[in-house]
């Protein structure tokens, strides 16, 4: 099996050559919009895409309408805090949107939806290899989804004692 720097350069470039981005990011945010952990959550940590990721706008479009609080996350010392999403956004050293309110209790948090390069379907998840998300799944109570394109599931990953699995993975 490769090693994670080589899955995360032909994942990138699996995603980039996803060419109807907009309306599978709107198939998969439906998706995303039917699980209980969803509709139960009033609100609902999610990212800002970048680059090819999913194209986030039609969730927060879908989160509005449904009534639902977004939060998203923003690096600090090394470590995801969540913020409001409404208010003043700055571009991060590597080119994310982040939010620049104060930082909230995990505890607000009833949803998140978890980007990635890759996700094997039980699951496991490759990331852009910070460890954000490991370190920030385990302390946060709220159940979680990964979200990508049906490209991006995987058979197998590397898998080391520190990634944390999500609980299920939505696609489209």
């Amino acid at each position: 099996m490769d090693d994670k720097g080589t899955i995360r350069k032909r994942m990138r470039l699996v995603r980039d050559m996803v060419d109807d981005r907009l309306m599978r990011s709107v198939e998969l945010w439906r998706n995303v919009a039917v699980l209980d952990a969803y509709r139960d959550a009033a609100t609902v940590m999610a990212f800002k895409g970048f680059g090819t990721e999913p194209d986030t706008d039609p969730l927060f479009a879908r989160l509005a309408a449904d009534g639902k609080r977004l939060l998203l996350p923003r690096i600090e010392d090394g470590a995801i805090v969540v913020c409001e999403a409404a208010g003043p956004m700055a571009t991060s050293r590597i080119g994310v949107q982040e939010p620049q309110g104060p930082a909230l209790p995990f505890d607000l948090v009833e949803f998140v939806i978890v980007p990635g390069l890759a996700f094997t379907p039980d699951g496991y998840r490759l990331g852009y290899g910070g460890g954000f998300y490991d370190r920030f799944l385990p302390a946060v109570s709220a159940p979680n989804a990964g979200v990508c394109f049906a490209e991006q599931v995987v058979d197998t990953l590397p898998v080391e004692a520190h990634d944390i699995r999500v609980q299920c993975v939505i696609s489209a």
